[in-house]
């Protein structure tokens, strides 16, 4: 960042240069503050600030280096004149042609509109506080409803806390009052999908249907609706048994260009999986989503048929009749549907992919197997995500580990812990057992002694 000082009078244009001596006019300075928005939130390439009134060459000087210092520290901003709802149009905007995935975009869109701007937009972007920040989420939270959950506070908040780290960079404002405040945490929600006769109930509704095929497997693999909306044929080997997850289909805010056909398609456009790791990973299949695959290949060789040339290939799995790309938001509808019409208990489309993984887990699949082939980022976040189905599991690795320390069992026998096992179920029983010498802690179970 740099600037420079000059003189402004009545004096021929060399004069203002600074070569002017005579004791009139005033010194001015300039500096450069590069690319951002600009008043109204359009983009400028350069944008500088201007200000007058000094009334010698040495006290502009001073004051730019000042303006300079602070801007550079982050103690000054200069924002246009913006107000925070101008400022995060501008930002999305950029955001969106700067190839952020579509269902980002919607979703930064659904809340800077829809919760940030109704409530903070009209106040200028410097001006913005923290305290205020604090106050608007949690009056957010206040007001309850099924779609403002914690999680959902703290989404917004991500949103807000990115748009203004953008306006920082930029120099707009000289701190981001989104970061550093008090919100009630976001709890990871546990997973509840469907038991396997409950799943196993629909699936068998399902096929008589026309979707049948998807929603199998979509189930048995755990793929993402867009991950199976976006499967393409020469994605899928059958003689092996193997499928690759290369792009997905999404819910678009906007109409795009479509990549396969050329043509415009309404908001639905394809783009890469949701994370790296799920990039290009191969999932082998099992004999029922194979035989799933085989008969939407007979299902789509007749819609080809009937079509004709008027068939729209696009070498999707599952696609419209006519070839076309399916609506993320109708297949989501359709599986409410399905469920109401077998009486199950609601549960989202997206708990298909948890029921895929919690087959694994109870069939003792290792926990980064699953992670894999979910296509997670980190084992971590399968860990969190599904660590209540885990239930056993950290009493049998503590078993595992101590049975590695060589005893002697004669002096070893554990005569406490297997009277604790005796007694408990007895009391689960319903009898009445002696005391067995245990602490009410011990192992961490609580045992009532006889004489209570």
């Amino acid at each position: 960042m740099r600037g420079r000082v000059y003189k402004r009078c009545g004096c021929p244009k060399e004069g203002r240069q600074g070569s002017c001596r005579k004791d009139h006019g005033s010194w001015v300075y300039v500096m450069d503050l590069g690319p951002g928005p600009g008043k109204g939130g359009t983009w400028r390439a350069r944008r500088q600030e201007r200000r007058g009134g000094f009334r010698s060459k040495r006290r502009a000087e001073e004051a730019l280096a000042e303006r300079l210092a602070g801007l550079e520290g982050g103690g000054h901003a200069y924002d246009e004149g913006l107000t925070l709802g101008t400022y995060l149009d501008a930002w999305l905007a950029r955001k969106a042609l700067g190839g952020l995935r579509p269902t980002t975009v919607r979703s930064y869109e659904q809340h800077i509109r829809g919760h940030i701007k109704p409530s903070l937009g009209h106040i200028r972007l410097r001006d913005l506080r923290p305290d205020q920040v604090e106050r608007f989420l949690v009056g957010l939270l206040d007001a309850g409803g099924p779609s403002v959950s914690p999680a959902t506070v703290q989404r917004v908040r991500a949103t807000l806390r990115s748009a203004l780290a953008a306006a920082k960079r930029s120099r707009l404002v000289a701190l981001n009052a989104a970061v550093d405040i008090e919100v009630p945490a976001a709890q990871r929600p546990k997973v509840v999908p469907w038991e396997p006769s409950e799943l196993g109930r629909f699936l068998d509704h399902a096929a008589t249907t026309e979707w049948g095929h998807l929603f199998e497997v979509l189930a048995m693999t755990g793929l993402r609706r867009g991950e199976a909306l976006g499967l393409r044929w020469s994605d899928v080997d059958l003689s092996r048994g193997v499928l690759v997850v290369r792009q997905q289909l999404v819910q678009a805010p906007m109409t795009s260009a479509c990549t396969a056909c050329g043509s415009l398609h309404t908001r639905v456009s394809f783009g890469e999986p949701k994370t790296h790791s799920g990039t290009g990973r191969v999932l082998e299949l099992d004999d029922r989503s194979i035989d799933a695959l085989l008969g939407q290949q007979d299902r789509q060789a007749k819609d080809r048929d009937a079509f004709g040339g008027a068939y729209s290939d696009h070498d999707l799995v599952f696609c419209r009749s006519d070839g076309m790309p399916l609506s993320p938001d109708r297949l989501t509808k359709v599986f409410a549907q399905l469920g109401v019409e077998c009486g199950l208990r609601p549960v989202r489309l997206h708990d298909l992919r948890h029921g895929a993984a919690s087959l694994l887990l109870a069939a003792n699949v290792d926990l980064a197997v699953v992670s894999k082939r979910l296509g997670h980022s980190s084992v971590s976040i399968t860990a969190d995500t599904y660590s209540h189905l885990f239930e056993g599991v950290g009493r049998e690795a503590a078993s595992r580990a101590a049975a590695l320390v060589p005893r002697d069992q004669s002096v070893t026998n554990l005569p406490k812990v297997a009277l604790l096992t005796e007694r408990v179920a007895s009391e689960s029983a319903g009898q009445t057992v002696g005391p067995v010498g245990l602490e009410p802690t011990t192992y961490g179970l609580k045992v009532r002694s006889s004489n209570h």
